[in-house]
């Protein structure tokens, strides 16, 4: 790690007209720098890559009163960085560091890199960002950030009236921004964890449609365009936007199966193809006989459209497509799905609950967890079991009475 000490003083060159002070600093030139009171001594260190832009850093501090001085205090930058343990915040504020730590993650997301966020997901973030993080604590050092500061904006989002749910989301931001400082060596603790006035998380257990309601569901939506991918995702328990984006060159109907390898996002009053939402989302789904055969319905009508429309017909390769097989948006397949199920007189239920519906099939039917939380595409097992442990409870059961029944009783095994 290298590192120097040199001194400084304030003289300045003098100008044409013969007034002192107001030209060029003369730095080393100075000829009364060699007077032990003229001056102050000053170290530079190299500090290491700049976390964003990967080029080098130098750090600078002046005020020493001798060269001994100066020369202690770069020893002590020098230690610190060669253990891992100097910090130092470039003078950066919390509003630049927010501001350059959103602009990488998207670009990251672009270029579909590790640590990337999603083009809908960036659309929050900047939100979130610009609309609250900066407003609040924008001004302060990023050095200088306290608990303190966080936990004040948090009283002021609920004093202003900003939902639990919304609070929660702002903080997440602002603690993933602090972490990526802390890892960058800017800082030396992350301030947004272990904070109070964070409004604590309801545990909502899902409530999806019994197996009468969604017959009823898919009865009555059978003759809608919509109405096959509606019955899709409750099978298979895709994503919106992995089902959205699903290609029939994604789809082995002879072996029953079919990969998820990319997602159809919204992204304002557009869609954008990207990868699926966790790093598990890339996976295999098995089809069972029913949907199979939908799937076969599927492909039948989109050769009726593709003679209907001609050379006019956009073939994109969709599973699910419109009339012509341009994409579907998205969120035309929310609101149509809101839309029917309000007709129908069922339950009021959103279309990501459609997820739900297939989970819950899964496990009534026995399967193990583990399947279930592959075939969704959790993350972790623990997710799984967090949003489906009490199904799981009552299958358990079942499972149990199953098993014990392959056993004859003592009375039939002693006949």
């Amino acid at each position: 790690m290298k590192g120097s000490t040199f001194k400084r003083c304030g003289c300045r060159e003098e100008l044409p007209d013969g007034k002192p002070g107001k030209g060029k600093p003369l730095g080393d030139k100075c000829p009364a720098l060699g007077k032990s009171s003229h001056g102050s001594w000053f170290y530079r260190a190299d500090i290491g890559p700049d976390p964003l832009t990967g080029k080098r850093r130098e750090q600078r501090k002046g005020g020493f009163r001798t060269a001994k001085e100066a020369q202690s205090a770069l020893a002590q930058v020098v230690a610190a960085v060669s253990t891992g343990e100097h910090r130092h915040d470039e003078r950066l504020t919390v509003g630049e560091w927010l501001t350059a730590w959103l602009a990488r993650k998207v670009e990251d997301g672009q270029n579909d890199a590790h640590g990337g966020i999603r083009p809908s997901t960036a659309v929050m973030y900047r939100t979130y960002v610009e609309g609250t993080l900066i407003p609040h604590l924008g001004r302060f050092r990023l050095g200088e950030l306290r608990h303190s500061h966080v936990e004040r904006m948090l009283r002021d989002l609920h004093a202003g009236g900003k939902g639990d749910a919304t609070i929660r989301r702002t903080h997440a931001v602002l603690r993933s921004a602090l972490s990526q400082a802390k890892r960058a060596r800017l800082v030396s603790e992350n301030v947004a964890q272990d904070v109070n006035g964070l409004p604590e998380r309801g545990k909502s257990r899902p409530a999806p449609w019994e197996p009468e309601q969604l017959g009823k569901f898919l009865d009555a939506t059978a003759s809608h365009r919509f109405g096959p991918l509606y019955e899709f995702l409750a099978f298979t328990g895709l994503r919106r936007g992995e089902a959205c984006a699903l290609r029939w060159s994604d789809v082995v109907l002879d072996d029953r199966v079919l990969t998820v390898r990319s997602s159809l996002v919204q992204v304002g009053p557009k869609w954008i193809e990207g990868r699926p939402k966790t790093a598990s989302g890339e996976r295999r789904v098995d089809l069972g006989e029913r949907t199979v055969g939908l799937l076969l319905m599927v492909q039948l009508a989109q050769g009726e459209d593709r003679k209907r429309w001609g050379s006019a017909y956009r073939d994109n390769g969709r599973v699910f497509a419109r009339e012509d097989g341009s994409d579907l948006s998205p969120e035309a397949v929310t609101k149509t799905f809101r839309r029917l199920a309000t007709s129908t007189g069922l339950r009021t239920m959103r279309l990501h609950d459609l997820r739900h519906v297939a989970a819950s099939l899964m496990i009534s039917s026995g399967a193990d967890i583990a399947v279930v939380s592959k075939r969704l595409g959790h993350s972790t097992i623990s997710v799984t079991s967090d949003l489906y442990g009490h199904l799981f409870a009552s299958a358990g059961q079942a499972a149990a009475d199953a098993a014990e029944a392959l056993v004859p009783a003592h009375s039939a095994v002693s006949k």
